[in-house]
């Protein structure tokens, strides 16, 4: 399977008579000194288990969150953590109250 640099997703079925690591080993045979220094990154590494994703330098998305996070207005759900938990613990109480009074009318 595929994805091109537009999202565009194809598969392509395995050529008859296919043998995996055939091209590997003529390889080895042919330039043996390079597959000696041989260094698995990028998708080559994510074929051999050594990687589960790889991401290109220079990634514009990344470029973009370092700069949101150095703005003095950036804020993470991290930053307003105890608002949240103000307003749980109102939301709880005002509930406690409301069940306390609906058992008391119906007593």
């Amino acid at each position: 399977m595929l994805r091109n640099f537009e999202g565009v997703i194809s598969s392509y079925p395995e050529p008859e008579n296919y043998v995996p690591g055939r091209a590997d080993d003529y390889f080895a045979e042919i330039y043996p000194e390079v597959m000696k220094e041989k260094e698995q990154i990028g998708i080559s590494a994510i074929f051999e288990d050594q990687s589960t994703s790889y991401t290109p330098e220079g990634l514009a998305r990344l470029k973009r969150r370092e700069s949101y996070s150095d703005r003095p207005d950036h804020e993470t759900l991290k930053s307003r953590r105890a608002k949240r938990d103000e307003l749980k613990e109102k939301k709880f109480l005002a509930q406690q109250k409301k069940d306390s009074e609906a058992e008391g009318q119906t007593q």
